[in-house]
């Protein structure tokens, strides 16, 4: 049986920091933008769980967050610190010899075959134990058969918690759920299907998938199959033989695509010449935008037909940047082919 392993981090910065100021466990912490002296002028960038019981989140002016605790600690963000903990945690990871995908810069896929939730469950268990002794760090794992409800079983369970999700669990799981907590809804979806009278996980299970995909396209059918506890999404491992990428930090964070479109059109170009040497074809384009708070969205799109064009890769990846860009200030953008074939002439993959 195979089973997925989703693993983040409980409040990563935070958290990062408290290992290495341990006096600050247990009271409220802000991670901000800005150094102590000039925090009423910066942002949260992260807090832990006992700021957050003063209703401080991360994007919130720190001067509000003062405002709703007054006591709290605040450490200016220390973000090449928090990125060398990360590449030490992932080469952890890599460590046990699994499928493994890293979604964002604290949060990990694992894919494992075993005999079932118990033994799932154990192979978690050590994993958090070996975190827990080696960085003193806290993280929370989520268990299902695919990675979507593995990662809404993790947040459910946080902080610093571990559950697994069988076929007989899965319905019950679910239909509990707003529909804001499946991975890709936002927002202006959230509103989409409220205006279908849609709120629940349980009322987008009953609804015709036509409906669904009316109003949301190819995404409205994958909902309909999440919704019902049909989760195909396995762990996508990132060698080079099943994909070509690249990501760079930009020199100025950004707004929008026309900010970013200089450094698109260099990344794609560097994609493209990796993809010609490799004698291949695309089908499949990502993007990825990791934004000022350090969290990472990603988009991507599936083409009718096998491609190597840099104008191509270029025009679609500035439009699914587009979906990304007016969130929060992006720092670091990613451009990424997958699905290859070798090209007419050559041995397939």
């Amino acid at each position: 049986m195979v089973l997925i392993l989703y693993i983040d981090m409980d409040s990563f910065f935070a958290s990062c920091e408290i290992a290495r100021h341990p006096e600050l466990k247990g009271k409220p912490l802000i991670v901000g933008s800005n150094p102590p002296e000039t925090k009423e002028r910066g942002v949260v960038q992260a807090c832990n769980y006992e700021a957050r019981k003063y209703g401080i989140h991360s994007a919130m002016p720190t001067t509000m967050a003062y405002r709703l605790c007054k006591d709290a600690a605040y450490i200016e963000a220390d973000n090449s610190y928090y990125e060398r903990v990360s590449s030490e945690i992932e080469a952890l990871l890599k460590g046990y010899g699994l499928r493994m995908e890293m979604d964002s810069i604290d949060e990990a896929a694992i894919e494992v075959e075993s005999k079932g939730k118990d033994s799932a469950l154990e192979i978690a268990k050590g994993i958090k134990n070996s975190i827990k002794n080696k960085f003193g760090l806290p993280c929370t794992v989520g268990i299902a058969k695919g990675k979507i409800i593995a990662k809404m079983a993790c947040d459910s369970a946080k902080p610093d918690g571990l559950i697994a999700i069988d076929d007989a669990d899965v319905n019950n799981f679910l239909q509990g759920l707003s529909v804001g907590k499946i991975p890709g809804v936002g927002k202006k979806t959230e509103e989409k299907l409220a205006s279908l009278g849609i709120k629940t996980v349980k009322e987008l299970a009953k609804t015709e998938p036509t409906v669904l995909v009316g109003a949301l396209g190819s995404f409205g059918k994958e909902l309909f199959l999440i919704a019902n506890g049909n989760d195909m999404s396995r762990v996508v491992d990132e060698s080079p033989a099943i994909s070509v990428g690249r990501e760079k930090t930009l020199e100025k964070n950004a707004n929008s695509v026309e900010e970013m479109s200089g450094m698109i059109s260099e990344l794609a170009h560097s994609v493209i010449g990796e993809v010609k040497k490799k004698s291949v074809a695309f089908k499949s384009i990502g993007v990825k935008a990791r934004y000022s708070d350090f969290t990472d969205r990603i988009k991507s799109r599936s083409l009718n037909n096998y491609s190597d064009s840099e104008e191509i890769l270029i025009s679609t990846a500035k439009m699914l940047f587009s979906e990304l860009v007016g969130k929060k200030p992006i720092r670091k953008i990613g451009v990424r082919v997958s699905s290859l074939s070798q090209r007419k002439g050559q041995k397939s993959l």
